[in-house]
């Protein structure tokens, strides 16, 4: 007996990261790919519907971006959700504890190797409580010549999930998001040392305390100004992968104090626009987190 109608899209809207991995590496750290996080028909549904719009309408016209989020554009973020029933599923799915729940399930293993062993073996249970986790989704719009230069991440953050929607002649096999290795030990050390504010004083086995990133303008001509911060980069570091920038597909990671991505739209045809809904899963805040931020911040 078939499932009604109401029902299947419903499931077809809660993508599962427990089923839709097509590429996964644990390495430095984890990252991966789903070349299909939404079927065909229903990232072409959220397409259509994707509020291109009111992010315009935050972006100034001498910069390459705008985001929408239920915590800097509360109202803004409702009405988004209000006027799409499919966005307002997909929206409050990856905001549910079911998907915090499938996320600690199949990232056990990285989300525990953040921490000292110690501290993994006799807190095992209260890292992985689901109550310590929430979840959150934000629209984003970058324009051609939009970068967002390498960096580890905010330090709060557990998971990343970038899910792209380009329109059918905008897709590429890359120009997703990019994840680097580094090319030896010392070119770790030499990028933590230039790009981490009192980095020396910090044990690598903490820096998932620390965001660490290489300066960064939003500006349609960014590369002009921190190409050389690339240049350097790229000396040390290789890529190791680029996720498809594909209608559905999206490109993930799980943060910690080697999390190195990027975005360089510095290439992208003229006049392009990259549509993408940013899913994040962060630890909810905490007295020893703020208290690391604020000596070593």
């Amino acid at each position: 007996m078939e499932e009604p109608e109401s029902y299947d899209g419903h499931v077809k809207l809660q993508a599962r990261l427990s089923n839709t991995i097509s590429k996964r590496e644990d390495n430095r750290f984890t990252y991966f790919v789903c070349d299909e996080l939404f079927g065909p028909a229903e990232s072409s549904s959220l397409l259509r519907q994707f509020p291109t719009r009111q992010l315009e309408s935050l972006r100034n016209p001498d910069v390459s971006h705008s985001t929408i989020s239920s915590i800097r554009h509360p109202e803004m973020f409702r009405n988004i959700l209000n006027e799409s029933p499919e966005w307002k599923e997909v929206c409050e799915w990856f905001a549910s504890r079911e998907f915090v729940r499938d996320t600690l399930s199949v990232f056990r293993e990285p989300i525990l190797k953040k921490y000292p062993p110690i501290i993994r073996q006799l807190l095992r249970p209260w890292i992985l409580r689901e109550s310590r986790y929430y979840g959150e989704a934000q629209f984003s719009l970058r324009h051609t010549g939009s970068v967002l230069s390498p960096h580890t991440d905010n330090a709060d953050k557990v998971l990343a999930l970038i899910v792209y929607f380009p329109e059918p002649h905008e897709s590429a096999d890359q120009g997703g998001t990019a994840f680097y290795l580094p090319k030896s030990r010392k070119s770790e050390v030499r990028v933590f040392q230039r790009y981490m504010k009192m980095g020396w004083l910090m044990p690598f086995g903490l820096r998932r305390l620390k965001s660490t990133k290489l300066p960064t303008v939003d500006s349609l001509d960014a590369i002009a100004k921190v190409g050389e911060h690339l240049d350097f980069f790229d000396r040390e570091y290789d890529r190791a992968l680029d996720a498809p920038f594909r209608l559905g597909a999206a490109g993930g990671f799980i943060k910690n104090q080697f999390s190195w991505h990027d975005l360089r739209l510095h290439t992208f045809p003229p006049g392009q626009v990259r549509r993408s809904l940013l899913v994040n899963v962060f630890l909810r805040p905490s007295k020893l987190r703020t208290l690391m931020h604020r000596v070593f911040g």
